[in-house]
């Protein structure tokens, strides 16, 4: 009975072997058709969707070269890329070259950091205790009051876009900024893990795959201005890898495979830190002290 279920065991184990090679392959094959036919014409289509987006063909990357966009029309395009960008074949960066992430990546790197390493309670990480609890959820005219008024007319238009928006009762915790950013401060307590720690303990025990990856594509944001990438699609696989590459567990060497789009601005998302703490750790302290800490051996590698 031992001997015939540890046989079973050995045959599943290859059969699952067999079709993840053969999942593989096809995406493989189906990568390298799209990008020497398809391509061209789905790059045109896209591109015909916003005026303000062009494309390198020697760098196959896409630019915003429009420095003074609205708020609206950054959400259109962060929009056209995330249910758009799949249809095109992506280019690779090799890890190492993402040298440095923006406000919501870092902090969500930052959490895998404090869950994992300094067994930190997820009600007091970072991640949870400031970036889900002071959410910049939008932008309103700092020339325009942010009264009571003001506040149910800023609801009513994010609702038109994020119809979720409109459940929004308690207009006390909106706070608008001098500069517009209007954040939803909450006093909620987070004690179940965020997903990304699943992600994490899956890419150690099987690698990571770019071919399955494919099916919904990284899309990273370069800002030329402040020289850090910001996710569009794909945050938690990116924050994932950055934390295993500094704990030598993925080489810096890494291909990985996504769409890039460079902007002369800050970011195309909307998220940005509220609290003392949140600003200092983007001007590097934390950055600087976690790479400290490591064996030099992680640092380039």
């Amino acid at each position: 009975m031992v001997a015939f279920f540890n046989r079973s065991v050995r045959n599943s184990k290859r059969l699952l072997a067999k079709h993840s090679f053969v999942f593989r392959t096809i995406r493989f094959v189906k990568y390298h058709y799209r990008s020497t036919f398809t391509d061209p014409t789905e790059i045109n289509r896209f591109l015909s969707k916003s005026q303000f987006i062009v494309y390198d063909k020697k760098e196959k990357t896409f630019a915003i070269n429009e420095r003074n966009l609205t708020w609206k029309q950054k959400k259109s395009i962060r929009r056209l890329f995330m249910h758009e960008a799949h249809k095109i074949s992506p280019r690779s960066i090799k890890l190492k070259n993402i040298l440095d992430t923006h406000y919501y990546d870092r902090c969500l790197e930052r959490y895998i950091h404090e869950r994992l390493c300094a067994n930190i309670r997820n009600e007091t990480t970072c991640w949870f205790r400031y970036a889900q609890n002071n959410m910049c959820i939008g932008w309103y005219d700092p020339q325009k009051p942010f009264d009571l008024e003001g506040k149910k007319e800023f609801i009513k238009e994010q609702a038109l876009t994020k119809p979720s928006f409109a459940n929004i009762t308690d207009l006390n915790p909106l706070i608008r900024e001098d500069d517009g950013y209007v954040y939803y401060l909450s006093s909620n307590v987070h004690k179940e893990d965020d997903p990304i720690l699943t992600l994490v303990n899956n890419i150690q025990r099987h690698s990571f795959s770019n071919w399955i990856s494919l099916s919904v594509p990284i899309v990273l944001g370069y800002s030329t201005t402040t020289k850090r990438y910001n996710a569009i699609c794909g945050r938690h696989r990116i924050a994932t890898l950055r934390y295993l590459q500094k704990q030598g567990m993925v080489s810096g060497q890494l291909d990985v495979m996504c769409h890039i789009v460079k902007y002369p601005f800050d970011s195309l998302t909307q998220t940005r830190p509220y609290s003392n703490t949140c600003k200092k750790c983007m001007e590097d302290i934390w950055e600087k002290t976690y790479y400290a800490e490591l064996p030099t051996r992680f640092n380039g590698s």
